[in-house]
């Protein structure tokens, strides 16, 4: 083995640190029970067990998955726009293995799908551990679109009319920045002189040639319509949640239930925009949970009940993926195994 490819392994592992995950989910655990013991512990807990299990959980997890299948898209789209080119078994997998690595601080974990598209068919690290980021952009964009509209969709006052408008502004014009390639070749010189990205240094130029071919107007904006439906899915999640733990019922095409169906995706989208712009929070723990518990109780949720639906909505979305992560990445490895089987045999 090259002096080069034992350091990618090392960074290969790193990236998958038995501890560092531990710590995350320790993390996670000890917010979920100060949050728990702040709002009544018992009636928490009561909310959760009144909820019909059997088929609400599935239902939420049935429409987690129809978000990766549908950001699946996105990925896919991405790699045919640097020329890298994977069999859809393979590249799902690869997708849905970056999962085990969402609770990592701007799940910047996910990079490690650049090294198993390495191993599939030899593609260079840094072309395509950049499509991660323009995942993360995209992703993001899409979530503050959801947010905008679903707040114009409650809002009650001019000013918040206003506020609507100005948030989309900003969102024009962080698009607009994010499409200009001398954005990336000023900020990508100095993000590769230090920390994680120095191992990037010599292959600026090829990190710069995947950001501008994925986030470019055209392919950024084609990203960003297809994280749209997807993440909306999470949105649809929670209304469902919601509709059942407030006894409003089952979501129905009312006014009372749309309009509860706003306010559900104005939280999550929202909320998950929080989690995503503050990176250093592993999974954007704390920050979405916090930020989620607070805007419902000011829609006039019960604390304790607003916060057993942050919990659930937290165990379909994040923590299920991660353990969706884990089935992924073990078929991943699996395929590498019978690879490298085959090529010692040849």
């Amino acid at each position: 083995m090259m002096v080069g490819e034992d350091q990618v392994t090392q960074e290969e592992d790193s990236f998958i640190s038995t501890g560092r995950l531990v710590a995350f989910v320790l993390i996670g655990m000890v917010i979920y029970l100060l949050m728990a013991i702040l709002d009544q512990w018992d009636q928490v807990i009561a909310t959760i067990a009144a909820i019909e299990w059997w088929w609400i959980v599935p239902t939420m997890m049935g429409l987690s998955f129809l978000n990766y299948l549908i950001r699946y898209g996105k990925w896919q789209y991405y790699l045919r726009q640097i020329d890298v080119n994977i069999s859809h078994t393979d590249s799902f997998s690869i997708f849905l293995a970056g999962f085990t690595l969402t609770i990592t601080p701007g799940k910047i974990g996910e990079a490690i799908k650049g090294y198993f598209c390495r191993e599939v068919n030899g593609s260079p690290i840094a072309k395509t551990v950049p499509v991660v980021i323009s995942e993360r952009v995209t992703d993001l964009l899409a979530m503050v679109i959801i947010s905008v509209l679903s707040f114009a969709a409650i809002l009650t006052s001019g000013n918040q009319l206003l506020l609507v408008l100005f948030a989309g502004a900003l969102v024009l014009v962080g698009a607009i920045v994010l499409t200009n390639s001398k954005f990336y070749n000023r900020i990508l010189k100095k993000l590769t002189t230090f920390g994680p990205l120095k191992r990037f240094e010599e292959s600026v130029d090829q990190v710069e040639d995947t950001m501008v071919r994925t986030l470019s107007p055209k392919p950024m904006i084609i990203g960003t319509l297809i994280s749209v439906p997807g993440w909306f899915m999470e949105c649809l999640e929670l209304w469902l949640l919601l509709s059942i733990v407030t006894g409003a019922g089952l979501p129905a095409f009312t006014s009372t239930s749309l309009f509860l169906l706003a306010q559900a995706t104005f939280v999550h989208a929202s909320a998950s925009a929080v989690g995503a712009i503050l990176v250093f929070l592993p999974g954007g723990l704390g920050g979405y949970e916090i930020y989620a518990r607070s805007v419902l109780t000011t829609f006039g949720i019960l604390a304790a009940v607003a916060t057993a639906s942050v919990f659930l909505i937290r165990f379909v979305t994040l923590w299920f993926s991660v353990i969706v992560g884990f089935v992924a990445l073990a078929f991943v490895t699996r395929r590498n195994r019978e690879r490298e089987c085959q090529t010692q045999q040849a």
